[in-house]
């Protein structure tokens, strides 16, 4: 099978056209010699290949858009302006339209259901996050006048567990506080019985003025811990690391790391993921990589001990501090080491970071997510409904966009578009800009985390559906997951290093789980073999020996093969890179759907050990005692006999 280096891939770009009148341009018109008009505002663009028209300059409000753009859970993307010159005759000449991307739309280009409406259906977490959401939309909002986007019920559309604008609207006049407040009383009937009153006494303090934004997310943050407690989450982590096919060595790193599984620390067991992608070429990458890793871990481990034993006062605004200050950290010891070895330009090692941690307040499950993120490794939410990317990249094309100062098609043409504006160790932490986000936890997820030998050229949301989204609706292993991943990566990319790291939040009520006894388990249990590349926290690493569908995006043919495992370019942290390869592995392969070893079949093992082990004791004991002797080996002819007493 040909491996296809960079597949041409057109999805249907729907888009939303602001200032579009539907009476003038009816569904099946065409707009621009490009744009079809599907139905009311939403058109799609026929020539995806081609740049979107913008002018020479933009209007202060596309400027509002653009900057506004880094919330890429919540707010659109300028993808294009249209002048009058562009629209058919007869068209009023100051008209122009803008057409925006990241839309709530679906894949079909329908409208994504208003809040409103899907407000009642709705869990009680869930209703506590989008209220928390709106609240913290609110804020970025208010910087640049566009409050009354979240006071528009059809302005307001929800994807999952996410708050979504399908436009900005600005208002004359100023809107407060209190006016959401106002607008949120009409969602009393429908709220959950759970909470009721407690959203009650919250519309009705906003509506009088009683609460700033942050005291009314403190008192949804309380009212949301108690829902979760009774609803809580179990977590596995699991991850992988390749070279890649064109690599020879592997300057990735992550945690929990699958040549280190018997070595987790307790307090971060299950509740921390890291994925490191080391800059700087063999000589640095993969130390500062391994660096940040051990500094991350050195300086997690206690404080969240701490917090789990109730040592540490527990407070979110203080906790996303620590993360950033333990991030700062990690980023000067880097950067010491470069200045001791008197690295310059870009000689300087550094790593990129995408980091997520789920404290445990007093032991309890959280319903809290922390993200922490420096330069352009990913983290995806995955739902059974949505693949959604959380960080933002740091580099020069989506600096110029956030910046206002042009359109991401446009910035992403620059020569230096990839190229990072920060990455840990490179610079002092003075300039440093760590970005520290809190999501609430309102179902069943998976988070992805993958240096960019994965997520290149889209390839996340390219291989969601048959790929990533079956790990959470089929309950898939995580191990072979992982693995599965990587083959993708090497298949539809392969220039790079490739790390994924998997966390999986499922209803504890699916599987219950004493921590403590998992912990035992997991520091109890011994591998066979240390060269796994790809296992979960606390399972066995999967068999040497897989089964691999090999499937053809073009052609979508999958047929069945057997490869070895792939193995890993490097070890563990503090371990020499491992330069041995599988010469067998076909890295053209992908989907292993094979299961690694049961836990079923270690116990059995485990079993039979046992037995023969106790066999041997009382043969042995039997030996020494008389009556036993006789028992086990009665008298024979030629048997000595022992003497008499």
């Amino acid at each position: 099978m040909k491996i296809l280096e960079q597949p041409i891939v057109t999805p249907t770009r729907y888009l939303w056209a602001v200032g579009l009148d539907s009476a003038k341009f009816p569904a099946g018109s065409i707009i621009a010699e490009r744009y079809t008009v599907v139905h009311s505002q939403v058109v799609v663009d026929s020539q995806s290949f081609r740049l979107p028209e913008i002018p020479d300059e933009f209007p202060d409000y596309v400027v509002a858009y653009l900057r506004l753009a880094k919330h890429l859970l919540h707010s659109p993307r300028p993808y294009g302006l249209l002048s009058a010159n562009y629209l058919n005759a007869g068209v009023d000449p100051n008209q122009e339209i803008l057409l925006l991307d990241n839309v709530p739309l679906t894949k079909q280009g329908e409208l994504l259901p208003s809040f409103g409406s899907a407000w009642a259906g709705a869990s009680a977490l869930r209703q506590i996050n989008w209220l928390w959401q709106s609240l913290h939309l609110w804020q970025s909002l208010a910087e640049y006048g566009y409050c009354q986007s979240l006071l528009t019920p059809e302005l307001v559309r929800v994807d999952g567990p996410w708050i979504r604008l399908l436009e900005l609207k600005s208002h004359p006049e100023a809107v407060n506080l209190s006016d959401l407040g106002d607008a949120w009383l009409a969602l009393l009937d429908g709220a959950k019985p759970s909470i009721q009153e407690r959203l009650a006494e919250l519309f009705y303090g906003l509506a009088r003025g009683g609460y700033s934004s942050a005291e009314a997310i403190a008192h949804l943050d309380t009212t949301a811990r108690q829902i979760a407690e009774q609803n809580p989450f179990t977590i596995r982590v699991a991850s992988a690391t390749d070279p890649g096919r064109r690599r020879d060595h592997n300057e990735d790193s992550c945690y929990p790391h699958p040549h280190e599984q018997t070595l987790i620390m307790d307090a971060l067991q299950n509740c921390v993921a890291i994925v490191c992608d080391g800059l700087g070429g063999h000589e640095g990458g993969e130390v500062a990589s391994n660096m940040a890793i051990q500094t991350l871990c050195a300086e997690l481990e206690p404080l969240l001990a701490k917090i789990e034993k109730g040592e540490e006062p527990y407070n979110p605004s203080q906790f996303m501090a620590q993360l950033e200050a333990i991030t700062r950290l990690a980023n000067d010891r880097i950067v010491n080491l470069n200045d001791q070895q008197q690295r310059t330009a870009q000689r300087r090692m550094g790593t990129t970071l995408v980091m997520t941690v789920l404290p445990r307040p007093l032991g309890k499950p959280s319903h809290e997510i922390y993200i922490v993120h420096v330069g352009d490794s990913r983290i995806y939410w995955i739902t059974p409904d949505s693949c959604r990317q959380v960080t933002l990249d740091d580099d020069v094309a989506t600096r110029e966009t956030t910046l206002g100062l042009n359109f991401y098609a446009y910035s992403s043409q620059r020569v230096d578009a990839g190229a990072l504006i920060q990455a840990l160790g490179t610079r002092s932490s003075d300039v440093l800009v760590p970005r520290v986000q809190r999501l609430l936890l309102d179902e069943e997820c998976l988070l992805l985390l993958c240096s960019d030998g994965l997520s290149d050229y889209e390839r996340v949301d390219e291989i969601y559906s048959e790929q990533i989204r079956p790990i959470l609706t089929d309950r898939l292993s995580l191990s072979v997951s992982c693995q599965n991943l990587i083959n993708q990566g090497n298949f539809l990319n392969g220039h790079d290093n490739i790390t994924v790291v998997l966390m999986r939040c499922q209803a504890s009520a699916y599987e219950e789980v004493n921590i403590e006894v998992q912990r035992k388990a997991a520091r109890s249990r011994k591998f066979a073999s240390g060269k796994t590349t790809a296992s979960v926290a606390g399972n066995p690493p999967p068999d040497d020996q897989t089964r691999f569908e090999v499937t053809d995006p073009k052609t979508k043919k999958t047929s069945i093969q057997t490869t070895t495992r792939l193995q890993s370019g490097t070890t563990g942290i503090n371990k020499q890179p491992d330069k041995s390869t599988d010469k067998s592995t076909d890295k053209t392969q992908v989907a292993p759907t094979s299961q690694t070893r049961s836990d079923q079949s270690n116990k059995w093992f485990l079993v039979l050990w046992l037995l023969v082990f106790f066999g041997l004791g009382f043969a042995i004991t039997a030996s020494q005692i008389p009556a036993l002797r006789n028992l086990v080996l009665p008298s024979s002819p030629t048997a000595t006999q022992p003497p008499a007493k």
